[in-house]
């Protein structure tokens, strides 16, 4: 856990202790492997082709345009905000997923698996899903440590990383 961040925002939990790295490496992968099947090997564009430009460059944009919509949102009101009383976080894109940060960074690297027209790149996003996956439900427990039946009523109403399911 972060000491700085929960120090300063008492709605915070906590998060994995390998969140951040897990994350770096998952990212760096993902470029490398967009590199090297996009630039150097071409392995996906032997076996599926290329997404055409018109196709690919719209979903791109809305995809990026949801994943950092739903960062900036969260971040904003986890980081910048101020909360009056210290509870469950249900504002803004909280309402949407409980999750919004993840649900942004899926969508954000979806964007980019998108635009390559990479299978290697997909499958390494598949591997990101999850591990969003278990960093969302580590988090989980330690927020019903800290806020307890508050929190399961959350969760009950708001689905964790995908909304409407």
């Amino acid at each position: 856990m972060n000491l700085s961040y929960s120090s300063k925002h008492q709605n915070l939990a906590g998060e994995h202790p390998l969140n951040d790295l897990g994350q770096l490496i998952l990212f760096l992968a993902l470029v490398l492997v967009i590199v090297l099947d996009v630039f150097l090997f071409k392995f996906s564009n032997k076996i599926i082709g290329k997404l055409p430009w018109i196709i690919a460059a719209p979903l791109f944009f809305i995809f990026f345009k949801i994943g950092s919509y739903f960062i900036l949102k969260s971040h904003k009101i986890i980081f910048k905000e101020t909360e009056k009383e210290i509870g469950v976080v249900t504002s803004g894109v909280f309402h949407i997923v409980r999750h919004p940060m993840y649900f942004g960074s899926v969508f954000l690297f979806f964007s980019f698996v998108v635009l390559s027209s990479s299978i290697l790149a997909f499958l390494i996003w598949l591997l990101i899903c999850l591990f969003y996956y278990f960093m969302s439900r580590y988090e989980e427990k330690l927020l019903i440590n800290k806020f307890g039946n508050k929190y399961k009523e959350y969760q009950k109403r708001v689905p964790m990383i995908l909304p409407f399911l």
